[in-house]
């Protein structure tokens, strides 16, 4: 069991692919062998200022320098890292004599480094339902469901009609209603042109509070769901409403079976970025990083 987790591993499918392919690149670029050999990656302020300019398209080099010498030691070691990881991948590519001397290419020789990495993990089986159930379980937090709320409402405006008139003309309509059983479909014959929607359906308590105020988010709250029994009247923001609420749903965390689909993409994405970021150290770590000449100090 043992030797088939190490040999499902990630990180040993990168290196025995990248040896493949370096094997086969060294055969027929003998001459880039003198490029491979160099280790050294020297982080230097011309350098971070021409990767700030080619990043952002923009060659303003009084302006980038400006940017680079305000930065904090936290952002400046966070460009470092960005410039090095990059630096890594370019060279890394040159080895294998995709090299040209052309920013765009390398940015697209960078591209099809991280896609090389990437594709070993995503090119690894389907999780078994172990492997699934297992990471469920360990990210289920992240599939929480808010509480949501179906109703529908007919509004009347205090703008319009004043409060008191407002409030008295929601309430006789609200016994005239549940005397007639009206059903949810009856909504639009009544009340006024209300400034948001008139049905909603599956929303979140947050979204209701957006269009209607908390007060009235409080009072469906304390209400239950019926089909046929109208509620209020509810004041909001903006006047007065008589309600039909037909569900209110708790929050919840769905069964799995509910969300396969999605927890399984999920899965594999984190393979993906596992197999990247630790292919990439494997990388980092034959090289050796100078710093010289940036100004302030970085923490390593």
């Amino acid at each position: 069991m043992r030797l088939r987790r190490f040999l499902r591993e990630p990180l040993l499918h990168f290196l025995v692919a990248g040896g493949i392919l370096f094997g086969i690149f060294g055969l027929t670029h003998r001459a880039g062998s003198a490029l491979a050999s160099d280790k050294t990656i020297v982080v230097d302020k011309e350098s971070l200022l021409n990767f700030l300019q080619y990043r952002s398209n923009a060659f303003k080099p009084e302006f980038f320098s400006s940017q680079l010498e305000a930065m904090t030691p936290a952002e400046r070691k966070d460009l470092v890292d960005q410039y090095v990881q990059e630096e890594i991948l370019y060279r890394e590519a040159k080895a294998m004599g995709l090299e040209q001397s052309d920013y765009v290419i390398r940015q697209r020789l960078v591209q099809k480094m991280r896609f090389l990495i990437e594709d070993v993990a995503e090119g690894r089986a389907e999780p078994s339902d172990a492997v699934l159930a297992e990471y469920f379980q360990k990210n289920r937090k992240r599939y929480a469901v808010d509480p949501s709320v179906t109703f529908t409402h007919i509004f009347f405006d205090s703008s319009v009609r004043g409060d008191k008139e407002a409030r008295e003309s929601a309430l006789r309509l609200k016994d005239t209603l549940n005397a007639g059983g009206a059903p949810f479909s009856d909504a639009p014959k009544y009340g006024d042109r209300f400034p948001f929607l008139q049905n909603y359906v599956e929303r979140t308590f947050d979204y209701v509070a957006s269009h209607f105020g908390n007060d009235f988010v409080s009072e469906l709250k304390q209400s239950a769901p019926a089909e046929k029994h109208w509620i209020g009247p509810i004041r909001s923001t903006y006047g007065y409403h008589v309600v039909l609420m037909t569900r209110l749903t708790e929050a919840r965390i769905p069964e799995l079976n509910e969300i396969r689909s999605q927890v399984a993409d999920d899965w594999l994405r984190d393979q993906i970025e596992d197999a990247r970021s630790r292919s990439l150290n494997q990388l980092a770590g034959q090289y050796k990083i100078v710093q010289k000449d940036l100004g302030g100090s970085i923490s390593q």
